[in-house]
């Protein structure tokens, strides 16, 4: 016969009350089973295990996803020190005429202050710029873009070069349009209709890129804005280039081009006055006579009698109002930070007063000159816009052999072919 279970004896100090049931309870709960130690350790263990994990994939975004953003911060001083080993490429324009080029260790420019817009500037101190920074890692020959080229270059133990680029930049296109502009401060766009490329894109002021380390602190402080692109990076009232625009929607929404308006020179016309250059009087005119006369009171009527809906898409179609860049295959193709044309500075409908002096580019409308050049391209193509772009082709550093090869897209049809043949 097993013998009866002992019972627990309680070793209190005379005095003490009996533990009640629930006290009795308690004791025993705090006493740690074996199962709740085997519980904690695992839930430890998971927590270095996320830890850790949660690094690894903190270092792996670093080093895969975001590597190159950080080799091309100007403050790497890895990118520098490597730079100095590594014969930089070559940039080209559209006939192979060299634009920027390396050599013992110089940056040189074949018209510094011509094309300084367009390919920046490039310096350890002040960083880079242009098109010599956006295609910094491809220049300098630190891209992951391997190629046989390259594989043979490092088994034969042969010191890096770096791509080369080719543009759409016309050079004495580009020199033509500097001396046109002279000491005025404006900006000169020129494109090629079919293709969307750039021939020419000048802006003045201008500065040189070989002195930047020396005038950098100058050109920043200066009210000139000689380091901004004017072309790309600033918006203007567009004035009469806008009576394109305004003829292309009206064309498109059935105005006949034979319709008749009076000009008077100054016109008071739904509450806001219109006035012509020296208050000029054009008389009875049509679309051709109003275009050739660049005549206010005529488009002012056409733009205030079309419905608000129709002249906005047109100029939407245009490109005004959007982020029409973001459509291009490779957004480095125009290596620019892009200011956006707008007709409106918030969504609304104006007023027929206000609808008016829009048609004649003033109002609230303001637009980049490269948009406005966009506006005639798109009319030579045919009604069809094509997104503006600037570099065309990379090269294998040092050699005629093209790796990649870009070609700009579609991004807008205002206008039937018909139609921009009409206009």
């Amino acid at each position: 016969m097993p013998s009866p279970p002992a019972e627990r004896i309680w070793a209190l100090p005379r005095g003490t009350p009996a533990p009640l049931d629930a006290d009795v309870k308690a004791c025993n709960a705090q006493a740690m089973h074996p199962n709740d130690v085997h519980t904690r350790i695992r839930r430890l263990f998971s927590v270095v295990i996320l830890a850790f994990l949660g690094l690894l994939g903190w270092q792996a975004y670093w080093h895969l996803a975001k590597s190159d953003w950080l080799l091309a911060q100007p403050t790497n001083r890895r990118l520098t020190r490597a730079e100095r080993h590594i014969q930089r490429g070559v940039i080209y324009d559209r006939h192979g005429e060299r634009l920027a080029w390396t050599e013992d260790g110089t940056r040189h420019y074949a018209a510094p202050e011509a094309t300084a817009a367009v390919l920046g500037y490039l310096d350890p101190v002040y960083g880079r710029a242009g098109v010599e920074g956006e295609w910094d890692l491809e220049l300098a020959g630190l891209s992951r873009t391997f190629t046989p080229a390259e594989f043979r270059r490092i088994r034969d133990g042969k010191a890096p070069h770096g791509k080369d680029l080719k543009l759409t930049l016309d050079l004495s296109l580009q020199q033509a349009a500097m001396r046109a502009l002279g000491a005025r401060r404006g900006a000169v766009v020129m494109l090629d209709p079919e293709s969307g490329g750039i021939l020419a894109l000048a802006t003045s002021p201008t500065f040189d890129p070989r002195a930047i380390r020396q005038t950098f602190p100058q050109l920043t402080q200066a009210n000139d804005g000689a380091l901004r692109n004017r072309a790309v990076q600033d918006v203007y009232p567009p004035g009469s280039t806008m009576k394109v625009l305004t003829a292309a929607a009206a064309l498109m929404h059935d105005v006949e081009p034979g319709t008749h308006y009076t000009c008077e020179g100054t016109t008071e016309m739904y509450g806001v006055k219109v006035t012509d250059y020296h208050n000029t009087v054009h008389g009875s005119v049509d679309m051709p006579m109003a275009l050739a006369k660049s005549c206010n009171n005529y488009f002012a009527r056409t733009a205030a009698a079309l419905p608000w809906s129709d002249f906005r898409d047109t100029a939407e179609a245009f490109g005004f109002g959007t982020r029409w860049w973001e459509k291009l295959p490779e957004r480095r193709m125009l290596p620019f930070t892009l200011a956006r044309s707008s007709l409106l500075p918030e969504p609304g409908t104006p007023s027929r007063g206000e609808r008016a002096h829009m048609g004649f580019g003033q109002s609230t409308v303001v637009a980049t000159p490269l948009q406005m050049a966009m506006v005639s391209a798109a009319v030579a193509n045919r009604g069809t816009v094509m997104a503006p772009y600037l570099v065309a082709e990379v090269h294998e550093g040092g050699a005629n052999h093209v790796l990649r090869r870009f070609d700009s897209v579609a991004v807008g049809y205002p206008l039937t072919g018909s139609t921009a043949k009409t206009l």
